[in-house]
């Protein structure tokens, strides 16, 4: 993976930014990845450092009867 994986991605609304971030969490959990828990970003010459946490919600039975 590059470092500028997302350069051909627009995230100017908070939709994109879900729809991108719902994208990288089903990937990786299709490559077995545990994505729960707390992720912390700290970037080399960014203003800003992040911690994201990811928690699995539970289902309700009205989603299991949609699948």
């Amino acid at each position: 993976m590059t470092r500028d994986h997302l350069h051909d991605v627009s995230i100017t609304s908070d939709d994109e930014f879900e729809a991108v971030l719902a994208e990288a969490v089903e990937m990786a959990i299709e490559a077995d990845v545990d994505v729960r828990g707390a992720w912390e970003f700290r970037r080399r010459g960014s203003t800003y450092d992040w911690e994201v946490m990811i928690v699995e919600l539970a289902r309700s039975l009205d989603d299991e009867a949609e699948t």
